[in-house]
């Protein structure tokens, strides 16, 4: 396992952190130089795909104005056809990054799970890879915000993320560890909030569970940290729950 993680560190390919992944894809666009999926030409299927996509989200946050209905419309097609586009670039890079996350977590056939590999995967590849899309993200929220403000921004989000969900997942923790600090509720939400924001530039809903998923290993890990033993809790609940 020493060997695989240092491989992992040592490449240079590897090497930027997602911060500065974004900010450098920020500077990017801001330079007037963005990536080529900023402003891609999408097949006429997949626009009629995206297009119906938006309509349908913003028809569900029941707006009195239709003008604004058709804004948001608009604003979530443009963003779903920048998934897309962005997707058909890096996908070979992302499903081999997720591959290698699922390999270190794979316990079938008596294996064990090599947690310590699968965060060094999601830190130094998956993470980073993800980072590129965030200014697209920012964008997409910042002009929501600006349009029907923060409530009906998350409402949307939370209906794109309905599977896990961001509320729902959180709930289950806080049941599981009821005993929980509001500072560590709070570290717990945070990272819930941070897989609905990042799950904005996933193209199907297989991709947000995964994308959810790595910031729940991240949670069951901070419950171990902090003293509750997250294996313990989880059965507990699952028993209570049956």
């Amino acid at each position: 396992m020493a060997s695989a993680v240092v491989a992992l560190a040592a490449s240079p390919a590897l090497a930027d952190t997602a911060a500065m992944v974004a900010a450098r894809s920020q500077a990017a666009i801001d330079g007037d130089q963005p990536p080529s999926w900023w402003d891609a030409s999408l097949p006429d299927e997949v626009q009629r795909d995206v297009d119906r996509k938006g309509k349908q989200l913003a028809e569900r946050l029941g707006l009195d104005d239709p003008s604004k209905t058709d804004a948001v419309a608009k604003l979530v097609s443009d963003h779903y056809g920048k998934v897309w586009a962005w997707h058909q670039g890096i996908d070979p890079e992302l499903d081999a990054a997720w591959d290698a996350w699922d390999a270190a977590r794979d316990n079938t056939g008596g294996k064990e799970k090599d947690e310590l590999k699968a965060l060094t995967v999601m830190t130094e590849q998956i993470d980073p890879i993800y980072a590129e899309f965030a200014p697209q993200i920012d964008n997409l929220i910042d002009g929501l915000n600006e349009l029907v403000g923060e409530e009906k921004t998350i409402d949307l989000l939370d209906r794109v993320t309905r599977s896990p969900g961001a509320p729902r997942t959180y709930n289950a923790y806080v049941e599981m560890v009821p005993q929980m600090t509001d500072e560590e509720k709070a570290i717990i939400w945070d990272r819930m909030a941070q897989a609905r924001r990042d799950s904005m530039a996933a193209w199907s809903d297989k991709r947000v569970v995964k994308i959810f998923k790595k910031y729940k290993v991240r949670n069951e890990f901070s419950l171990d940290y902090f003293g509750y033993g997250y294996q313990k809790h989880y059965r507990a609940w699952i028993n209570r729950n049956k």
